[in-house]
């Protein structure tokens, strides 16, 4: 598990997708403080680069596990 998790935190883009995702999740909070009823697509924002996230470290696993096993077609 310490092997996956490692791998996720190198996988290029999830920090700087991280770092986005929280300034949008922090805009989003101020809004909603001020009332100015403009947090929605702060929030939208912040849900694309959670999926966005999720999906970059599947691709990136299938990825390895590729590079990994080699297969041979007979």
């Amino acid at each position: 598990m310490k092997n996956f998790i490692d791998s996720v935190v190198r996988t290029p883009g999830m920090l700087f997708m991280a770092i986005l995702t929280t300034g949008f999740t922090i805009n989003a909070g101020v809004q909603y403080l001020n009332g100015t009823n403009l947090e929605g697509p702060n929030l939208l924002a912040a849900g694309c680069l959670v999926v966005g996230q999720l999906a970059l470290a599947v691709v990136h696993q299938m990825r390895r596990f590729g590079q990994d096993n080699k297969l041979t077609l007979q």
